[in-house]
C-alpha cells in the first residue's frame, strides 16, 4: 500500500511539475510570436496609411511579407475598408485578446479617419492551444492514475494478502490450504505454495511417524534391556553375598567381581535411561522467542486463522477474550499450543460447537478450548500428554500422538503447564492452558 501511495504522490508531483513548465512554455511561444506579428502588423498599418495618404488603394503583398518575416507571424488575409464602404466601424480599433482577427483605424495626415485594416490569422488560438494541453494532460494523469489503481487491485493488494503465507507455512500457521485471488494473476504461485504447504504436511507426519518407530524401538530394546540386566544384578548381588556356596560365605575375590559387575549393570541402565530421555526431546524443536504482545492480539491471530474453516466445517465457532493484558511471552509458541488444541477438537469433536476463551487471572493467563464431542476416560486422560500416545478416541483417525506431548513441553519452557478435563455426561472436554505473564520470572 505504501508504495502505491507513493507512486501515486510521485506521479501526481511529475504532472503539476510538468504543468508548471509547459504552460509558461506556451505562455513564452505565444508572447514571442504576438511579439513578431505586432511588428507587422504595425508595418501594414504604416503602409496602408502611406498609401491612402497618397491617394492610393492599399492591397496588401503577403508574400513580400512572408519573405521577409517568419510564416506565423505574416498574417493570411489582409484587407483594407474605407471609411465609405464600411461607417459602422466606428472610431476604435477592434481587437480580440485571444482571437485571431485585428482591425486597426487607418488615417490620414490630418488625423481623419480614412477606413479599416482587417487583418486575420486562420492559426494560432492560444486559448485553444491552452485548454488542449490542459485537456490532454488531465486525461494522461487520470488514465495513469486508473493504471496505478488497477495494478493495486490486481496486483499490489493480493500480494500483500499472499505475502504472509510463507512465513505462516514456516511457522506452521497455516492449516487450510491459501485461497485463489480473483484476479487469478498469482494462480502458479499460490498452486506452488500450497503444494509447499502440503509436501511440509507430508514430511512432518513421516517424520512423526519415524520419531514414533524409532521411539517404539528404543522403548522395546529398553525394556529388553532391562529384564536381562535386573537377572545380572540378582545374579551378582547373589554371588557377593555368596549365596551359590554351600556355606552360604561370601568369596572376596568373587564378591569383589560381582560388584564389579553390578557396578556396570548401573551404567548401562543409566545409559538406557539416557537415551530414552534424549529421544523423547528430539521431538520437541520448537524455539521460544520472547516479545512482548497484548492477549487480544494472540486471538485476533487465532479468529483469523480459524473462522473460515469453522465456517467452511459449518462448526459453531466462539471467541472470548475477557480482557487484555500485555504479556511477555512467546506468541508464536502459544498459537502453536491452541493451533494444536483447536486441530484436535476439529478431529476428534462432535462438530456441535468449538470455544475458546483467554484471560488474564492473578499474575497468569489462562487459555481453555472446549468441544462436544468424543472423550476419553478419567484413567486415559492421565496419558493424553505422554509422548506417542493415542487414546481410545483416536482409531480411524490420522496423527502420532505427539501433538499434546509437544504442546505440553512448549507450555513448560513458557513456565506454565497444560491440563486436560472431560465430562462423560456431557460428551465435553476442555483444554486448558496456565501461563504466566512474564515467562521470564
Amino acid at each position: 500500500m505504501k508504495s502505491i501511495v507513493r507512486l501515486s504522490v510521485i506521479t501526481t508531483l511529475i504532472f503539476i511539475a510538468a504543468s508548471l513548465l509547459i504552460f509558461p512554455a506556451i505562455k513564452k511561444h505565444y508572447d514571442n510570436e504576438n511579439g513578431m506579428r505586432n511588428i507587422v502588423m504595425n508595418r501594414m498599418l504604416i503602409d496602408a496609411e502611406a498609401a491612402v495618404n497618397a491617394g492610393l488603394n492599399y492591397a496588401a503583398d503577403i508574400e513580400s511579407y512572408r519573405r521577409e518575416y517568419e510564416d506565423r507571424a505574416v498574417p493570411d488575409t489582409v484587407e483594407y475598408i474605407g471609411i465609405n464602404e464600411l461607417p459602422s466601424y466606428g472610431e476604435e480599433t477592434k481587437r480580440d485578446a485571444f482571437g485571431a482577427q485585428f482591425v486597426f483605424q487607418v488615417k490620414g495626415t490630418d488625423g481623419k479617419l480614412e477606413g479599416f485594416l482587417k487583418i486575420t490569422y486562420l492559426s494560432g488560438d492560444e486559448k485553444f492551444t491552452y485548454l488542449t494541453v490542459a485537456a490532454i494532460m488531465l486525461l494522461s494523469y487520470l488514465v495513469l492514475m486508473l493504471i496505478v489503481i488497477m495494478l493495486y487491485r490486481l496486483m499490489v493488494k493480493p500480494f500483500n494478502a499472499l505475502s504472509e503465507y510463507p512465513e505462516k507455512i514456516a511457522k506452521g500457521r497455516l492449516t487450510d490450504g491459501i485461497p485463489q485471488n480473483r484476479s487469478g494473476i498469482f494462480g502458479k504461485y499460490i498452486w506452488g505454495m500450497n503444494m509447499l504447504k502440503d509436501e511440509m504436511s507430508l514430511k512432518d507426519k513421516n517424520i512423526n511417524a519415524m520419531e514414533r518407530e524409532k521411539q517404539t524401538l528404543i522403548i522395546s530394546i529398553a525394556h529388553g534391556i532391562k529384564t536381562p540386566l535386573s537377572n545380572i544384578r540378582l545374579y551378582a548381588e547373589a554371588i557377593e553375598k555368596g549365596i551359590y556356596h554351600k556355606d552360604k560365605t561370601p568369596d572376596e575375590k568373587d564378591a569383589e567381581t560381582a560388584g564389579k559387575i553390578r557396578q556396570n549393570v548401573d551404567k548401562v541402565e543409566a545409559l538406557v535411561k539416557e537415551i530414552m530421555d534424549s529421544s523423547a526431546s528430539t521431538t520437541v524443536e520448537h524455539t521460544s522467542v520472547i516479545s512482548s504482545f497484548y492477549l487480544k492480539e494472540l486471538m485476533d491471530i487465532v479468529k483469523k486463522e480459524y473462522s473460515g474453516r469453522m465456517e467452511l466445517l459449518h462448526i459453531p465457532f466462539e471467541t472470548v477474550c475477557e480482557n487484555d493484558p500485555i504479556l511477555l511471552s512467546d506468541k508464536d509458541g502459544l498459537y502453536k499450543v491452541i493451533s494444536q488444541l483447536l486441530d484436535n477438537a476439529i478431529k476428534y469433536g462432535s462438530g456441535q460447537g468449538i470455544s475458546v476463551r483467554m484471560g488474564r487471572q492473578d499474575e497468569d493467563v489462562i487459555i481453555s478450548v472446549k468441544n462436544k464431542g468424543s472423550v476419553l476416560s478419567e484413567e486415559e486422560t492421565a496419558y493424553v500428554f505422554k509422548s506417542f500416545w493415542r487414546g481410545s478416541n483416536a482409531k480411524g483417525k490420522e496423527g502420532q500422538g505427539i501433538g499434546l506431548y509437544v504442546s505440553k513441553k512448549i507450555a513448560e519452557k513458557l513456565g506454565g503447564d497444560i491440563f486436560m478435563k472431560c465430562w462423560e455426561s456431557e460428551d465435553t472436554t476442555e483444554v486448558t492452558l496456565i501461563i504466566p505473564m512474564d515467562a521470564n520470572s
